[in-house]
């Protein structure tokens, strides 16, 4: 690399002066920079956009100064944007640690808000799958445990599970899901736990776990409501062994995937089902060909630990929802409970009444 020449200026050699063994000495310098430029280029540190330019705007201007004045200049200006720099870097991270930024959720469910009517109580003739697909669809919800972000705010985790309506009163809805789906959410300090639920808007909201029973698998979920009043009470049935049944979900993120299938078996507080299931379906609902909830899914066997197994699917019985002895609630989630269940028929819905009463 060649070398930079060296230039003597005129003002430098008549400040050369003999010292008393005769040898020349250059006598000091004026800095290159005044003391007070140095000052006012100082309080620029602060602003590191305007400190660029001013930068860029000297150096250009000291291109025809001698190379002490130019390197001066330069060495003064590097030292000014890497202070600035620094201190900038460490104000970001501060605002962002310290201050809250805005809300990433939303604090309701628009979709649901909007809503001028909900699917009626259960129909007199079976449903077919594009039916249930139109009809049911909109009433399940994609949960995910909460988590605490870096800026200390809530957000949904890396697993997703399904949540089914039960309830849609003039202040809020009533969701099911698995309890293993928001089970991360009971480590989010001594108030009522969070979970993240959305549906096909893909806007997150937080969601109340208002009631949990982990040996049955069963969660509640409240989201308050912002607008609207159109009400809704999904009936629930008792699944009979054969019967047809529909299964609404996120199999591995796929959502709002339909499967359809019959009971396979009833076992204890599980129905045994033949959909086709898989992770992401849990919480999710199982209807009966008229629309009445039967079940919710918890589980299904994994063909790691035998590849021979084919549909074996399980969900917890929707029966389990009237037993609030069952549950361990939190907030106000015995009340919200209570509420649905008075409003269930107290015996089950006659499907020739139904018929008749639609015939009418």
């Amino acid at each position: 690399m060649p070398a930079e020449k060296v230039v003597v200026s005129a003002e430098e050699i008549e400040r050369t002066v003999p010292d008393t063994n005769g040898t020349a000495v250059l006598k000091p310098l004026p800095p290159a920079i005044p003391l007070w430029a140095r000052a006012l280029l100082c309080l620029l540190i602060p602003v590191l956009p305007l400190l660029c330019i001013v930068a860029l705007i000297l150096k250009v201007a000291s291109r025809g100064q001698v190379p002490r004045i130019r390197h001066e200049i330069s060495s003064f200006l590097t030292t000014l944007l890497a202070t600035s720099g620094l201190l900038t870097t460490v104000a970001v991270v501060l605002t962002v640690a310290l201050i809250p930024l805005p809300a990433i959720v939303n604090s309701g469910l628009p979709n649901l808000d909007e809503r001028t009517e909900f699917p009626g109580f259960a129909r007199s003739a079976p449903l077919s799958s594009a039916e249930v697909s139109s009809e049911f669809k909109p009433l399940v919800i994609i949960v995910s445990p909460a988590i605490k972000l870096w800026n200390h705010q809530e957000g949904p985790g890396n697993s997703l599970g399904a949540g089914v309506l039960l309830h849609a009163t003039h202040d809020g809805y009533l969701f099911a899901t698995a309890a293993h789906v928001v089970r991360g959410t009971f480590r989010l300090g001594s108030g009522p736990p969070d979970a993240m639920v959305t549906n096909s808007s893909g806007i997150w909201s937080a969601a109340q776990v208002i009631a949990n029973s982990v040996p049955l698998d069963l969660a509640l979920l409240w989201v308050p409501r912002h607008s609207g009043d159109a009400s809704f009470v999904q009936p629930i049935a008792d699944g009979s062994d054969g019967e047809d049944v529909f299964v609404i979900g996120h199999p591995e993120g796929l959502k709002y995937t339909l499967s359809t299938g019959i009971i396979s078996g009833l076992r204890d507080n599980n129905i045994q089902i033949s959909a086709a299931i898989s992770p992401g379906n849990s919480g999710g609902p199982v209807y009966d060909a008229h629309g009445r909830l039967v079940g919710i899914v918890s589980s299904t066997f994994d063909r790691n630990n035998d590849a021979n197994a084919e549909n074996l699917g399980f969900a917890a019985r929707a029966e389990l929802l009237k037993d609030p002895a069952s549950w361990s609630f939190f907030g106000d989630g015995r009340a919200r409970l209570a509420d649905y269940l008075k409003q269930l028929p107290q015996q089950p819905v006659s499907l020739s009444e139904t018929s008749n009463a639609s015939s009418k």
